[in-house]
C-alpha cells in the first residue's frame, strides 16, 4: 500500500487551507471586504509606524515612487499562476483526436483498413497497454477523416471488476447513435437500430475497451455502407466470423525508436546498448516505454545505465513497476494525496470536479496533470481521470482521511445529481447523466455506505430515478432502487428504506409483476406501521396493487381517496393521477357488468370514467406533466372505443402515441399500437398484414409480463396461425405472475381465450 509521509500530509493540508480560503474570497461580499480592508489598513499603518519612524523623509520619498509599481506587478504575478476550475464539457461525446507518430504499427493500421473494407465488422484485440485503443481510433481516421461520420463508444465502465452488461452496452451503442436506449429490453433488439442508424452512412462505428465478446455479440456481421470496428482485449473466445487483428509487443527497433523521442539523440548516442536494454525490460509494451522515458525526461542528470542497473537486480515480474515507484516518490503533496485516494477507490474512474471534491479543494487540474506526466493516471473520456491498472487498489482505504474524502465525494455527486435532474429533459442534463449514471450506481452500490451519507445517496437515488424513467430503463431503474434500498438498511434510515421499496414496488407494476410489486409494497409497509403514516405514494401503490390483484374495488376506492387526502394541494400533478386512477377504477368496473350482460350499467360508467379522465387530462396539462396527460388520453380513447365512439377513440390513441414519444416511453407507446390493432380488428374490411406490423412493432417494446403483452400475442396467435402454440406459450408465460394469487376478472377471461388458441 502506497503511503505518505506527515511532512508530505501537513504541505498537502496547507495548500489545501489556502485553496479553500482563496475560492471563498468572493463570498465576503462588499461590506465584508470593507471591514476587513479597513482593518487590515489600521494594522499597515501600525506597522508602517514602527517600520519607518526613523527613516529620513528623503528617503521615504524615494521609496514611494516604486513600492506601487512593485506591488502591482507581484499581484499580476499571482493573479496569472492562480488556478482557475475548469467548466465540466457536456457537449456529446466526440470521436478522440487523430493520434499522430504511432511507431511500428504500419502494417496493423494497413491491416484493418483493408478487412474494414471487405467485411464490414473488424476486431483489433491487443493486451493491455499495446495500444490497441491507439490503433483502432488511427485506423477509423482513415477510413472516415470527417468528423460527422464518426461514431465513438468507450465501452470501459467504472466498475473495476466487473464489465458493463451486454444490455448496458447495446444501450450506450444506441445513444451513440442517437437512438433512444429504453426502447430495448434485450442487446438483441438493438442489432436492428444499428444496421438502420448505419446502413449506407459512410460512417464508422468504434466500440472502444470492449472487455468480452459477450458484450458486443448482438451487433450486426455487415452493414452495407458503414463499417464497424471492435477493440480490447476480449478475454473470452470470439466466433470465427470475428477473427481478430492481435496487437503483439512492438518490435526492438520500433521501442528504441520511440524510446528515443522522449530522451532525446543526446542521450541516446551516449549509450546505445543501455537504451536497448531499457527496451527489452520493457517487454515491447508501448505504454512502459512511454513511462520510462517520460521518467528520463524528467531526470535529465540520471544515466540510462545507472537505470539499467537497478532494472537488472529486480525480478521480471517487479521491473515493470520499478519506475512508476520512483514517479510516485518524486510527487508533490497533493498530487500524491489525490492519487492515494484514486487508487483506493471503488469506481475506476472520476471526472475532474469529482477528483477536486475527493481533495477537498476548488480545483485539482495541476495534480491530475502532474499524476498524468508520470503515467500514474490516464485522462479518459474527455475530462475523466482513472488509475493506471498496475496501482489499482494500492491507496490507502478505511483511514479517517479515505473516509472523509469518500463522503465529499458523495456529497459532491449527490449536488451535481439533484442539479441536473431539476433540469431535465435538458440536453446538458441528458448528457451529464449519460456520461455519469454508471459511476452514480456504482456510488449508490457500495459495500459499506459511509456514515452520514444517508441523505445524500438519496439525492443520487432520486436523480437516477428521474433519469432512468425518463430514458424508460426499468431495470436500471430496479438496480438503483434496490442498491437504495440496501444502503438505507445498513444506515439504519427507515424512511428513505419505505421510499427505495415503493419505487421498486411501482416498477415490477410497470413490468406487470404484481406478486413482486406485493413484496416490497410489504416491506414499504412494514417500516411505516400505522396507516395514517403512510406518504401518498403508498396509498397510491395500493391501489394499483389491488385493482391489479383482484376485483376489490371497493378497498380500490378506499386506498385512491386515502391518496387523495395525503396529496398536498397545490400538488396538481398528483391529483391529476388520482383521477385517472379513479377513472380506471370506473372502466374496470363497467368491464364486469359487460361481462355480466349489465350492458346499460357498464355504459353509464365508461361515461362517468370519460368525464373524469376529462377533468384528469385539464389538470395534467396545467402542470404541464406529459406522462400524465400521454397516459389520460390513452384511458380516454379506450372508454370512446368501449362507448363505440371509433373516431374518438383513434384520435386519442394519436394523442397518446405523441406524448409517449415526446417523453421517450415506449412501454407506453407499445401499448397504444396494441390498442391501435384491436381496434383494427374489429373492422370487417381490415387488412392482416398492417395488423401484423403495428404488433411487431409493439412486441420488443412491452414488458415481459402483464395484460397489454398477453394480448399482443393472443392478436397475434389468431392471425399466424401457424405459430399459434408459440404465442399461446409467450402470452400465457406473460400472465404467469397471477398464477396462484387472486386476479381480477380481466386476466381470467384472457387466460381462457389464450387457452382456446
Amino acid at each position: 500500500m502506497t503511503d505518505i509521509s506527515r511532512k508530505d500530509r501537513l504541505g498537502f493540508r496547507l495548500s489545501r487551507l489556502h485553496r479553500r480560503a482563496t475560492a471563498h474570497l468572493p463570498e465576503l461580499g462588499l461590506g465584508g471586504l470593507v471591514t476587513a480592508g479597513g482593518t487590515f489598513l489600521l494594522f499597515q499603518e501600525e506597522l508602517i509606524k514602527q517600520l519607518a519612524g526613523d527613516l529620513p523623509t528623503w528617503l521615504l520619498a524615494i521609496l514611494a515612487l516604486p513600492f506601487p509599481i512593485a506591488a502591482g506587478w507581484i499581484t499580476h504575478l499571482v493573479r496569472r499562476r492562480r488556478e482557475h476550475p475548469a467548466r465540466p464539457a457536456l457537449a456529446p461525446m466526440p470521436f478522440p483526436d487523430r493520434p499522430e507518430g504511432l511507431v511500428g504499427r504500419d502494417a496493423e493500421l494497413q491491416q484493418i483498413k483493408d478487412l474494414a473494407l471487405d467485411r464490414g465488422l473488424v476486431v483489433v484485440q491487443g493486451a493491455m497497454g499495446s495500444g490497441t485503443s491507439s490503433v483502432a481510433i488511427r485506423a477509423m481516421w482513415d477510413l472516415a477523416g470527417e468528423a460527422r461520420k464518426q461514431r465513438y463508444a468507450d465501452l470501459r465502465g467504472p466498475d473495476r471488476n466487473h464489465p458493463e452488461t451486454p444490455l448496458s452496452v447495446a444501450q450506450r451503442v444506441l445513444r451513440t447513435l442517437n437512438r433512444p436506449p429504453g426502447g430495448i429490453q434485450e442487446p438483441q433488439d438493438a442489432t436492428a437500430q444499428v444496421i438502420e442508424a448505419l446502413n449506407g452512412t459512410g460512417c464508422v462505428l468504434l466500440l472502444d475497451n470492449v472487455s468480452t465478446w459477450s458484450q458486443v455479440d448482438w451487433l450486426p456481421t455487415r452493414v452495407p455502407g458503414a463499417h464497424i470496428v471492435v477493440a480490447g482485449t476480449l478475454s473470452d473466445e470470439l466466433p470465427q466470423h470475428a477473427e481478430p487483428i492481435q496487437l503483439g509487443p512492438l518490435a526492438p527497433e520500433a521501442g528504441r525508436a520511440l524510446l528515443a523521442r522522449h530522451i532525446g539523440d543526446d542521450r541516446v548516442t551516449q549509450d546505445p546498448k543501455a537504451l536497448a536494454l531499457l527496451v527489452d525490460a520493457c517487454l515491447g509494451s508501448p505504454l512502459e516505454i512511454v513511462r520510462v522515458g517520460r521518467w528520463l525526461a524528467g531526470n535529465p542528470n540520471v544515466p540510462l545505465r545507472s537505470l539499467v542497473d537497478d532494472l537488472r537486480r529486480l525480478s521480471i515480474d517487479k521491473t515493470l513497476d520499478f519506475v512508476l515507484s520512483l514517479s510516485i516518490k518524486q510527487l508533490r503533496p497533493t498530487a500524491k494525496q489525490l492519487f492515494i485516494l484514486l487508487a483506493g477507490l471503488p469506481i475506476a474512474e472520476v471526472d475532474h470536479q469529482a477528483a477536486a471534491a475527493l481533495l477537498g479543494v476548488p480545483s485539482a487540474g495541476d495534480a491530475i496533470t502532474e499524476l498524468a506526466d508520470f503515467g500514474l493516471v490516464e485522462n479518459v473520456r474527455m475530462t475523466r481521470v482513472r488509475v493506471t491498472g498496475a496501482f489499482r487498489d494500492s491507496g490507502a482505504a478505511g483511514t479517517p482521511q479515505e473516509n472523509a474524502a469518500w463522503r465529499r465525494l458523495v456529497e459532491h455527486f449527490a449536488e451535481q445529481a439533484a442539479a441536473y435532474a431539476a433540469r431535465l429533459p435538458a440536453d446538458e442534463a441528458r448528457t451529464w447523466f449519460a456520461m455519469e449514471d454508471r459511476v452514480l450506481l456504482q456510488v449508490l452500490a457500495g459495500a459499506e455506505p459511509g456514515r452520514q451519507t444517508g441523505r445524500a445517496l438519496g439525492r443520487i437515488a432520486d436523480g437516477l430515478e428521474a433519469w432512468f424513467r425518463l430514458e424508460q430503463r426499468h431495470e436500471d431503474r430496479l438496480r438503483a432502487a434496490a442498491a437504495l434500498s440496501a444502503a438505507a438498511k445498513a444506515l439504519g434510515d427507515e424512511r428513505v428504506q419505505a421510499t427505495a421499496e415503493l419505487r421498486q414496488c411501482a416498477i415490477q407494476l410497470t413490468w406487470g409483476d404484481p406478486r413482486k410489486a406485493r413484496q416490497h409494497f410489504t416491506q414499504a409497509a412494514e417500516l411505516r406501521v400505522r396507516v395514517e403514516s403512510w406518504p401518498a405514494e403508498l396509498h397510491l401503490e395500493h391501489a394499483a396493487l389491488l385493482l391489479a390483484g383482484g376485483d376489490e374495488f371497493t378497498a380500490v376506492e378506499s386506498a385512491l381517496v386515502r391518496y387523495g387526502q395525503a396529496l398536498s394541494g397545490g400538488d396538481v400533478t398528483g391529483h391529476a393521477i388520482r383521477m385517472t386512477n379513479v377513472a380506471a377504477l370506473l372502466m374496470r368496473k363497467g368491464q364486469t357488468f359487460d361481462h355480466d350482460g349489465r350492458g346499460p350499467e357498464a355504459r353509464s360508467l365508461y361515461a362517468d370514467a370519460r368525464a373524469v379522465l376529462f377533468r384528469a387530462l385539464d389538470l395534467a396539462g396545467r402542470a404541464g406533466d406529459p406522462g400524465a396527460q400521454a397516459h389520460a388520453h390513452e384511458l380516454l380513447a379506450l372508454t370512446h372505443h368501449y362507448l363505440g365512439q371509433g373516431f374518438d377513440a383513434r384520435s386519442h390513441l394519436e394523442q397518446a402515441e405523441r406524448l409517449y414519444a415526446q417523453t421517450a416511453d415506449e412501454t407506453g407507446r407499445a401499448r397504444c399500437l396494441v390498442q391501435r390493432a384491436g381496434v383494427l380488428l374489429e373492422d370487417p374490411g381490415h387488412a392482416a398484414e398492417s395488423v401484423v406490423a403495428l404488433l411487431e412493432e409493439a412486441e420488443p417494446r412491452l414488458p415481459p409480463f402483464g395484460v397489454s403483452t398477453a394480448l399482443a400475442h393472443l392478436h397475434l396467435g389468431r392471425l399466424r396461425e401457424g405459430r399459434a402454440a408459440e404465442h399461446q406459450d409467450a402470452g400465457l408465460a406473460a400472465l404467469s405472475p397471477w398464477d396462484g394469487i387472486a386476479e381480477p376478472q380481466q386476466i381470467t377471461q384472457l387466460r381462457a381465450l389464450l387457452q382456446a388458441l
